[in-house]
């Protein structure tokens, strides 16, 4: 019985997942709430937010650096997925291992799909998380199938996730609450809507911008805590 709910459950969340892949990676504060509505798995317990975010921080990086990036992404965003394909690994390289910059990855659903995934991301071991959310962006294009169930538990099962965990995960309610507070927090912190988004130092960027934007608002930041 439980196995077929969450079959049902992942048929929606790919039907919805496909829809809004095909259209934009922009979608409006209220999206989320539109979407989770006639879902079990994906709906609020009280049809609100909740202003307390429980769940730790998914970083990288020393906590004293000079600079700290927040990236605000949605799993099932291509451009986000390009961006830690390609950029991040730089700036991981150029300013992260150095000491520099201190990244966090903070969750922007922008359909079910990439809220399912959000949450699996959340229930592996805290210390593969972050990894894990690079998997998930290398391997896009091979989950977001008509076999999103089957690639999404494989995966998983790599991560270290049994298939009762898994179940159980995608059925965490708490969970959800948590990550579609994360997202409320982001439009009202720093009117995030879209995906990818980076605060740097208080300073929001939008879209996957090549890395020489980023080295120069690092490098300006930098130059800054110098006294340069």
């Amino acid at each position: 019985m439980q196995n077929k709910k969450v079959i049902y459950i992942l048929t929606a969340i790919i039907f919805v997942g496909f829809f809004y892949y095909t259209t934009s990676d922009k979608q409006d504060a209220k999206s989320i709430d539109e979407l989770v509505i006639n879902s079990n798995i994906l709906e609020y317990s009280d049809g609100t937010f909740i202003n307390n975010v429980a769940l730790e921080e998914i970083s990288l990086g020393d906590t004293n650096a000079p600079v700290t990036i927040i990236e605000y992404a949605s799993m099932t965003c291509s451009h986000c997925a390009e961006f830690h394909n390609t950029t991040f690994q730089k700036i991981k390289k150029d300013y992260i291992e150095t000491g520099e910059v201190r990244y966090i990855f903070r969750e922007f659903p922008i359909d079910k799909l990439a809220m399912a995934t959000s949450m699996l991301a959340r229930c592996v071991d805290k210390n593969v998380s972050l990894p894990f959310i690079g998997v998930l962006f290398k391997t896009r294009d091979q989950w977001i199938s008509e076999n999103a169930l089957s690639e999404l538990k494989n995966l998983s099962k790599q991560a270290g996730l049994s298939n009762e965990e898994f179940d159980k995960c995608l059925n965490n309610q708490t969970l959800l609450d948590e990550l579609i507070s994360i997202k409320d927090q982001a439009i009202t912190d720093y009117n995030i809507n879209s995906t990818p988004s980076f605060v740097i130092n208080g300073k929001v960027i939008t879209g996957n911008k090549p890395y020489s934007t980023f080295k120069k608002e690092i490098d300006k930041v930098l130059e800054s805590y110098r006294g340069i």
